[in-house]
């Protein structure tokens, strides 16, 4: 097989440089993601020798399995109709065909170098958790509507798993450094990312955080035999415990006891002379105060237009109808609904519901507990009336309601690759979703999306592609993969990780680089 004319070391340095460019791209650059993938498969392919390549990677099963998640979406096209979908869904899914293949098929690298890509990647994970609080303090101007949106390269969300990768690569560090001085900055690193995690309201990177420490900690007091580290993870599990259990209570007992009100004693008029409205039935209440009661809607709407840019009926910010917002906000306060508790506002108060901000005691952009106070109110608000339009969680419960529709109408093969934004489509027509059109997305959940496209084959195919390769492989895995894996399995339950770029990048590029890279027998 015809050699590359270039140097061998030529082509080993573009291969590291482009692997530095992905990992900084991860998690500050689409554009750097798609153009160190293109730069690592042209130097592949220039480098030469494809035969042996193609030979090392068909006796490679693990490399093998990973990539045929892709296959699998090929398979797909045969009975999909929506080509234009399918085709840009394949685009998406690319990486986990190119980064296997490159990956496990090029030659090995020092553990020098692996290191330095590692710290890298931590390097970039930290220069945009400095950029996002530039923008949290207002150092950064830029407009934003809650704590989420501070994340401006990437998802929130994706950006949350990233950080918990660079946790577990920076505890790989504090635990090889025989450096004293090495080990406190890597201990810095890591308190930085966790304080930076909850800062930013991250549940789903806080839960996958915490969980996949649990499962490593308790593996660790199981099977350790150093003392040291037998007490250090019984430290963490203990205080995971705790974090848990804070998180719900919190979330239990997010609303208070409701007021005591004798309702058949209500004040008829305002202040003003007009009368209220009272929705007795209705036991929605913010901070124990009911909302839909004392409510005068033509006193609010004139007050709050005389007040706010953003009028009565339009949207607040985070896209909630503002009237609503203003209702649960002044009912937070224990005000009644009318121009006087308007006018009573201050200025802060009213940019902070022009903001989506509903209740008075959550007004700082940053407040987990207020993001907790959130949840436990969203899943109050669908139990008591059904309605999830606006809410993160209680949607989630509308999107797999209408997944597991579909997969029991296509049990076996699913819908296709094409077809599944199709088949949502028609599901929530079906069911007569509660969902107002703008909110009725996709499953939001990896293992459902699978299976909507694919069925129960299809399912039991990429569980395959999740865990055969760690049975392949369980003499060299560490730590290290299995942390990344669990943090995946966790990302799969609230989100459709691997259909974005972003998404389907951080999945192939870490799941090849420590399985055909990174190697536990290097230490």
């Amino acid at each position: 097989m015809r050699k590359s004319l270039l140097s061998e070391k030529y082509h080993t340095y573009v291969y590291i440089f482009a692997l530095i460019l992905l990992v900084i791209g991860l998690p500050l650059s689409k554009f750097l993601m798609s153009l160190s993938q293109i730069i690592l498969f042209c130097n592949w392919v220039l480098e030469g020798n494809l035969l042996n390549k193609f030979t090392s990677f068909k006796n490679n099963k693990s490399a093998l399995i990973i990539c045929s998640l892709l296959l699998l979406h090929l398979l797909g096209l045969f009975y999909t109709s929506d080509f234009t979908y399918a085709f840009k869904d394949i685009r998406i899914k690319a990486p986990l065909l190119v980064l296997p293949l490159i990956l496990s098929t090029s030659k090995p690298l020092s553990k020098r170098v692996i290191d330095a890509i590692m710290q890298f990647f931590v390097g970039a994970i930290i220069i945009g958790t400095i950029i996002s609080t530039l923008i949290l303090t207002g150092m950064l101007h830029r407009e934003i509507v809650d704590i989420r949106s501070v994340s401006i390269f990437i998802s929130h969300i994706r950006f949350a798993l990233l950080i918990c990768i660079a946790l577990f690569i920076s505890g790989y560090f504090i635990y090889f450094n025989t450096n004293v001085a090495f080990k406190l900055f890597w201990i810095s690193v890591a308190l930085w990312l966790i304080t930076f995690l909850v800062i930013t309201e991250s549940i789903t990177g806080l839960v996958a955080l915490c969980f996949s420490t649990f499962v490593v900690s308790g593996y660790a007091i199981l099977t350790s035999k150093i003392k040291a580290l037998k007490y250090a993870a019984f430290f963490m599990v203990s205080l995971i415990g705790i974090f848990v259990f804070y998180l719900s209570v919190k979330i239990n007992n997010g609303s208070v006891e409701s007021e005591k009100i004798d309702f058949s004693k209500l004040e008829t008029t305002t202040s003003r002379g007009n009368l209220y409205s009272h929705e007795r039935d209705s036991k929605l209440t913010e901070n124990g105060h009911y909302v839909w009661i004392y409510y005068c809607n033509n006193e609010l709407e004139e007050s709050w237009n005389n007040r706010s840019a953003i009028k009565f009926t339009e949207k607040d910010l985070k896209d909630n109808y503002i009237n609503f917002t203003l209702m649960r906000f002044l009912a937070s306060k224990g005000l009644r609904k009318d121009a006087d508790a308007v006018n009573s506002l201050t200025e802060q108060e009213v940019k902070s519901i022009e903001r989506g901000v509903a209740n008075v005691n959550y007004q700082t952009l940053s407040s987990l507990e207020g993001r907790l106070h959130e949840i436990s109110w969203e899943l109050n608000l669908y139990k008591t009336t059904g309605d999830p339009n606006g809410h993160s969680i209680t949607q989630r419960f509308e999107f797999w309601k209408a997944a597991i529709g579909i997969i029991k109408e296509n049990i076996f093969f699913g819908v296709g690759t094409g077809d599944v934004q199709k088949a949502f489509e028609m599901q929530y027509e079906k069911m007569n979703s509660p969902l107002l059109k703008e909110w009725r997305l996709r499953a939001h959940n990896q293992y459902l999306s699978i299976t909507v496209a694919f069925g129960i084959v299809g399912l039991l195919w990429f569980l395959i592609t999740l865990f055969y390769p760690i049975f392949l492989s369980r003499k060299k895995i560490d730590y290290l993969y299995v942390t990344f894996l669990l943090i995946a399995i966790v990302s799969f339950l609230t989100e459709d990780t691997l259909e974005t770029q972003a998404g389907v990048t951080f999945f192939a590029f870490f799941n090849s680089f420590l399985l055909f890279i990174y190697s536990p027998k290097n230490n």
